[in-house]
């Protein structure tokens, strides 16, 4: 689908933009990460090595950091990479000693550049959705699996159809679950926004997807305030199979 690769492209694009301008500087983990260490790290992972695929600006590297995790992340915007900086500084973590685990990789990558088995937890938060189609996802999830050490844990989430970008924003639909968000409100505060997004409509769907792995929990957060009237997004826990 020669169109939807394109707009992989268009997706980095994008971010690269709200990267250069600080617009997307997220500066704290997300609470659904901080749960799951919570209510399952803690006691059946306490410390390990960590792979955050897709870190945007390493909010979320940066809590498995203060945990005690030895972290690494992959991004696909050269632009993050100030701000990952920027945040590791203000996180008083030397950058030199950190910045070194953060890397660049193609949006349509297949290929982790880490061996087999080397993480004990892969992270991919609000990240797989951008990919082009489900196969794709597959792809990405085998070559998850072969990072992971054997019982190696992920921690994936995918856009649901209750997300308020779905819902209010959709201008054109692709066979097999692709959508096309624009966001054409000038008031809107993500005015001009043009987004691929593969959308898991069910838990079913979402078990089927990762089928790579076994599924621990299934679950999805959701937040509305203000403008933004639904945030769903699926919550997939997994392990890795044993062969």
């Amino acid at each position: 689908m020669p169109k939807l690769k394109k707009m992989l492209e268009q997706n980095k694009r994008y971010y690269k933009k709200l990267y250069a301008k600080g617009a997307s500087f997220l500066q704290y983990p997300a609470d659904w990460i901080i749960r799951f260490h919570n209510l399952y790290l803690k006691k059946h992972l306490p410390k390990g090595k960590v792979l955050d695929y897709g870190c945007g600006t390493a909010n979320n590297s940066i809590f498995f950091i203060e945990k005690g995790y030895d972290v690494w992340g992959v991004e696909v915007s050269e632009n993050s990479f100030p701000l990952i900086k920027k945040n590791l500084e203000r996180n008083h973590f030397d950058p030199k000693q950190w910045m070194k685990r953060f890397s660049l990789i193609s949006p349509d990558a297949t290929k982790i550049p880490f061996k087999s088995g080397f993480f004990d937890l892969i992270v991919s938060n609000q990240v797989l959705y951008y990919l082009s189609s489900g196969a794709q996802i597959r792809k990405v999830c085998k070559e998850i699996s072969r990072c992971l050490k054997p019982g190696g844990l992920v921690f994936l989430t995918m856009m649901g159809p209750g997300n308020y970008y779905i819902k209010y924003h959709t201008k054109q639909i692709y066979p097999g679950g692709i959508y096309e968000i624009f966001i054409g409100d000038p008031k809107h505060y993500l005015y001009g926004n043009r987004e691929l997004i593969y959308v898991v409509k069910d838990e079913e769907h979402l078990k089927d997807l990762f089928s790579e792995f076994e599924c621990l929990s299934m679950g999805y957060f959701d937040v509305s305030m203000f403008d933004q009237k639904g945030g769903q997004h699926w919550i997939f826990i997994g392990r890795k199979r044993s062969r």
